[in-house]
């Protein structure tokens, strides 16, 4: 028995790159798939391969920007196979933007789909799965919402998303849905015809983050797959990270120890002596590269630098694991 046999699901921004991935690993692990793209003839395209593939998948068109549009994918599922058992929020656009130079209209562009478009899908599936007393959201965040330079717009949103996660586990989790978010790498379209990502990072002397070393979409598909079946049905408000062959969980933001008191309150100096003091001793590193490592022992995590020893803490936090 593959581990989506009987389950359906919809994946949204699915006409390309890693949606089709996502789409086309479902179809093959058993699931009956919603392949939804504003684009409607690539959504029908990746629809039309998964069945010639022997799957079961229904291409279906929609902005989900429109909250209407996005309760009708619901609905489309239902109708076509009964149920909604999985919702992959991946539909999401990118930009890039030198220091200073991101505009309105850029940002607004990006959180209407990225964030407004991820809600207005997740809210009415989570009503059908909450009633079903079963299901699994997987949103798709990103690493930029950690801090990367040239991406302040889309790691807004990106954070945005990582937040919902967080916030919707909680409330779903006695409902019986999960909720989880995927932080994907891949060579796709958005970058490689980028001219923006292509100019910023040249400008910025960042071949780093060139596209050249990065994995193919397919590379992200199990861990959708994963999320979605009842291998994981104990796992909840967490953030995978895939790099290749590289496998992760993103921390959770949470309050740091140690905790300094002071009786008499905080003033601007007493606060300055603070970090020139303790706090100055656990600031936290910017950036997606694992720099911290972290070990949850008896509720208690230990954070270490990724170029130090095991052996040599750089600070221990008294916050209990998510």
């Amino acid at each position: 028995m593959r581990v989506l046999d009987g389950k359906s699901v919809i994946v949204t921004g699915a006409g390309r790159g890693i949606g089709a991935a996502y789409a086309e690993a479902i179809a093959a692990a058993g699931g009956q798939v919603v392949v939804n793209d504003v684009d409607g003839p690539a959504a029908e395209e990746v629809a039309v391969r998964i069945r010639e593939q022997g799957g079961a998948a229904v291409g279906a068109p929609a902005d989900i920007t429109d909250w209407v549009q996005a309760e009708q994918l619901v609905d489309r599922c239902v109708s076509e196979f009964g149920s909604l058992d999985g919702l992959v929020n991946n539909a999401g656009i990118f930009e890039m933007s030198m220091p200073g130079e991101l505009t309105a209209a850029q940002l607004a562009r990006m959180w209407n789909v990225n964030v407004n478009g991820l809600a207005a899908c997740a809210l009415p599936a989570m009503r059908h799965m909450m009633e079903a007393g079963s299901g699994s959201i997987v949103n798709v965040t990103s690493g930029a919402h950690l801090g990367i330079p040239y991406m302040v717009g889309y790691g807004a949103t990106k954070g945005a998303v990582a937040s919902m996660t967080y916030c919707w586990a909680m409330e779903l989790a006695p409902h019986g849905v999960r909720v989880n978010a995927i932080s994907p790498l891949a060579l796709t379209g958005q970058t490689t015809t980028s001219a923006a990502f292509a100019d910023t990072h040249r400008l910025a002397g960042m071949s780093g983050l060139g596209t050249g070393n990065k994995p193919d979409a397919s590379t992200n598909a199990p861990v959708a797959v994963y999320l979605l079946s009842e291998k994981s049905r104990r796992v909840t408000g967490q953030i995978v990270r895939i790099e290749g062959t590289a496998l992760s969980l993103i921390a959770h933001p949470a309050v740091r120890e140690p905790i300094l008191r002071r009786e008499s309150g905080w003033s601007a100096d007493a606060i300055a002596e603070a970090f020139e003091g303790e706090l100055g001793k656990h600031l936290v590193p910017l950036g997606v590269t694992p720099l911290l490592r972290a070990e949850y022992l008896d509720g208690a995590s230990t954070l270490w630098s990724a170029d130090r020893d095991a052996e040599n803490p750089v600070g221990t936090e008294g916050s209990r694991q998510r």
